[in-house]
């Protein structure tokens, strides 16, 4: 089928991106479950805008009855080809950092910001977008129905997608545009761990939103305050005294990239370490995680083809009586947590006369890059864009494809180092979502051809 790349960027890109700025002003992160909202109301907006929308557009949509998913479908083939999308974002923290209203989206330098503008409402609305292209143009697939799903606890406890999973069962084939270019051969395992104690303690701090968000902002009350805060300003750490507390502000990030964020917790547990204000929680920060992203005091290394073990402390809360740290970590492929990485761990902190707590673990993604699976995405993305050079790669990041097999991650982001998922103004390149649209387009006809030989 010839795509009329001129028509599909006019036309059809305008309003997906109208659509996506219409989606991105609904503050879609999980909140407590209210009636017909089981995940709250920002969730329950969000899906009912793109199913009204999907309707609009002629598409056959399916609305969980007790909304806990949406999906709409093309064709009626016996198999399905399934594109996981999903609408809920991670808070948008502190909201002084954010140069707009993160659910205020806004245009400046080429850029569209706002609240999961990249993660993930633009890439699902390209991905509607590309599918109404296809559906007007007269593509149909004989062999398979083409499957939009939308689902609202991608960022927090996968509720949805397992919900979906009891109802409708596994896809035969799809895609996930929620990890990089020019496709995720391999995801790691994560795990949420918190590491905890109940001893004395004559200081508070508190702060962090989520896991797998890099700690940004805590608060501190306790001793030593002023030689605390001349300790991070002379490290280039911004703080602020108000109402008697010390708050120390880093930068968000997304919990698998911790390095591109600055986390203000252990920047604050170093600066208590190096005042002699001690305390085994503290002390254990300052002296395994403080910018020391692979824990190499605890494991010498793990790491295998997929990568690096990496750790992002995403929340702390420290009183007397009751200490926790709340880890989120990226484990390599080929490393069992349950038999490799809890154990070790678990014993390490007993040192500091602390304990673990297994919150979560998500399974790992691995299909080898040789597989008829990464080799016909890979040919269908060298086709499209012409780029003969990039290579399948392996993430920190978790998809929805982790939850079906024959799934991978297909983009949406070009250049992970500089993605601004999780962090504030979070934003992505219009010129980036055009190309989504075009690849998504054509991707999609490749796709289901190659899939039905």
């Amino acid at each position: 089928m010839k795509i009329n790349t001129e028509k599909l960027l006019s036309e059809y890109f305008e309003q997906a991106y109208e659509h996506t700025k219409n989606l991105l002003k609904i503050p879609s992160f999980l909140t407590p479950a209210e009636p017909n909202a089981p995940f709250g109301k920002g969730t329950k907006d969000a899906l009912d805008y793109a199913c009204n929308l999907a309707k609009d557009l002629g598409f056959d949509v399916h609305q969980d009855s007790q909304n806990r998913y949406g999906f709409l479908d093309y064709g009626h083939g016996e198999k399905t080809f399934i594109i996981l999308c999903h609408l809920d974002v991670v808070p948008p923290g502190n909201m002084e950092e954010w140069i707009t209203d993160p659910f205020t989206p806004i245009e400046q330098d080429g850029k569209l910001i706002g609240r999961g503008s990249f993660d993930d409402k633009g890439p699902t609305m390209m991905n509607l977008f590309a599918l109404k292209y296809l559906k007007d143009n007269g593509f149909v697939s004989n062999e398979y129905k083409i499957r939009i799903v939308f689902g609202l606890t991608e960022e927090t406890t996968w509720e949805s997608i397992r919900f979906y999973l009891a109802d409708h069962g596994i896809a035969d084939a799809g895609y996930v545009p929620d990890g990089e270019f020019p496709v995720v051969y391999a995801e790691k395992w994560i795990v949420d761990l918190d590491v905890k104690s109940s001893t004395k303690c004559d200081f508070e701090i508190k702060g962090g939103s989520a896991y797998n968000i890099v700690n940004d902002l805590v608060s501190y009350k306790g001793p030593k305050q002023e030689e605390i805060q001349k300790y991070l300003t002379e490290n280039n750490i911004k703080t602020e005294m108000k109402d008697g507390l010390l708050l120390v502000k880093g930068a968000a990030g997304h919990g698998s990239l911790p390095w591109v964020g600055v986390n203000a917790a252990t920047w604050l547990a170093k600066a208590l370490y190096e005042n002699d204000i001690h305390h085994p929680t503290t002390d254990y920060l300052a002296e395994n995680a403080h910018m020391n992203y692979n824990h190499s005091t605890i494991f010498k290394s793990i790491k295998d083809e997929t990568g690096d073990l990496t750790q992002n402390l995403g929340i702390i809360d420290i009183k007397d009586g009751s200490q926790r740290m709340a880890f989120n970590y990226r484990v390599p492929v080929f490393t069992e947590p349950k038999e490799k990485f809890i154990p070790v761990i678990t014993e390490f902190v007993k040192k500091y006369n602390l304990e673990t707590e297994v919150i979560a673990i998500e399974d790992s993604v691995y299909v080898p890059r040789d597989s008829d699976l990464i080799k016909g995405i890979m040919s269908v993305y060298q086709e499209v864009t012409g780029d003969m050079e990039s290579q399948p790669l392996a993430i920190g990041g978790g998809t929805y494809a982790k939850s079906m097999p024959n799934i991978v991650a297909f983009g949406a982001e070009f250049d992970i180092e500089q993605s601004t998922m999780h962090a504030y103004n979070e934003y992505v390149k219009i010129d980036d979502l055009k190309k989504m649209l075009e690849i998504y387009t054509k991707a999609i006809v490749l796709l289901t051809k190659m899939t039905q030989k």
